[in-house]
């Protein structure tokens, strides 16, 4: 997981991902359901889904918004990238260009910029074994019946890297992912920093993932139809708008069709509105 926010160019920084643990407690208000057990299960269905990730690609179009105190929020730019997973880890390209190795800042050089989105996360959150679970009961989410888990990473074990123009530093964070009670796959993933230190320059960092299956050719996967990231910075909020889609095999021609109809970007969140 990487975020890099730059104003004034270039910024050489190295790719960190986020590495979870796990740990379980028991969900007094559901005693039929085995936390361990669920979350197990629950890993295994990610590895089975991310599995098939490394052989195709999709195009990432990002809809970079700023809102200053003197304005209302307004959109800067858009940028896309074409994004790959391979070994674990997520490979960017300009469109039409050669995947390279390392994050996405290396490409977008300006602005907010972050990675994690096609795979990486749930790499990080389902395949490693160093964040804190706790099962959080059954509810709805994004129409869906779902199981809800909380998780914590500290510092200490944490690779999220914040970078601001020249500083940087690794933090703290928490959040929550809601699976669908029926088939295990994921529904939404929240991730919100923690303890970031004065000296990044950085006041909060939030991103929400909600996740779609869609069909590539004969096969489906589960990916973050869209993301939102927001970042609050001296006094300034950031929000980048995330879209993957156009996804296909390397090689020859392919259709990608997500399970809903497909629609205009819904309108950016307003960073004020809770």
């Amino acid at each position: 997981m990487y975020l890099q926010l730059s104003r004034r160019g270039p910024k050489a920084a190295a790719t960190a991902f986020a590495f979870l643990t796990l740990t379980t407690q028991m969900f007094a208000g559901d005693p039929q359901v085995d936390p361990t057990e669920l979350l197990q299960r629950i890993r295994e269905k990610v590895a089975a889904r991310l599995s098939k990730l490394p052989n195709y690609t999709c195009t990432e179009t990002i809809d970079r918004y700023i809102r200053r105190p003197s304005t209302g929020l307004q959109q800067s730019d858009r940028v896309q990238l074409e994004v790959a997973f391979v070994g674990n880890r997520e490979m960017y390209a300009k469109p039409g260009g050669e995947f390279q190795d390392g994050h996405a800042g290396r490409l977008v050089t300006s602005g907010t910029i972050s990675d994690g989105e096609f795979g990486a996360h749930m790499v990080s959150l389902f395949r490693t074994d160093r964040a804190e679970f706790e099962f959080a009961g059954t509810g709805k989410k994004d129409g869906h019946k779902t199981y809800k888990y909380d998780f914590h990473m500290s510092q200490e074990k944490s690779n999220f890297l914040l970078k601001h123009d020249a500083n940087e530093g690794i933090v703290a964070y928490k959040g929550s992912f809601w699976v669908d009670m029926t088939t295990l796959d994921l529904v939404r993933l929240e991730i919100k920093a923690e303890d970031i230190p004065f000296r990044i320059g950085i006041d909060a960092v939030s991103e929400t993932m909600r996740y779609q299956m869609i069909q590539i050719a004969d096969s489906e996967f589960l990916l973050p139809e869209t993301s939102e990231l927001a970042v609050s910075f001296e006094g300034v909020n950031s929000v980048n708008m995330v879209k993957l889609d156009h996804c296909r095999e390397y090689t020859g021609e392919s259709s990608v069709a997500f399970g809903s109809a497909t629609r205009d970007a819904d309108p950016p969140p307003d960073p004020d509105k809770k």
